[in-house]
């Protein structure tokens, strides 16, 4: 899709972690960080769980808590 419109594909991994063993997370995630996809949204139920798995990643992420239809920007 980048080679043809010239812009990367969305990428929307939906409370996926709980799926996964470690292995496969971490292949996941070396996946994301190549730079392969344009936004990825990632979407968890354990904000803990999420962020042991984001924590080796280089790159700049923006996380939120969605509650009851409120989206707040997690600093």
């Amino acid at each position: 899709m980048d080679e043809r419109q010239h812009h990367k594909p969305l990428l929307l991994l939906d409370d996926i972690f709980d799926r996964l063993d470690e292995k496969r997370i971490t292949k996941l995630m070396q996946m994301v960080a190549a730079h392969t996809f344009g936004q990825i949204f990632l979407t968890d139920t354990h904000l803990e769980r999420t962020d042991k798995i984001l924590e080796n990643l280089s790159e700049s992420i923006r996380r939120f808590d969605v509650k009851e239809g409120t989206v707040k920007l997690i600093a």
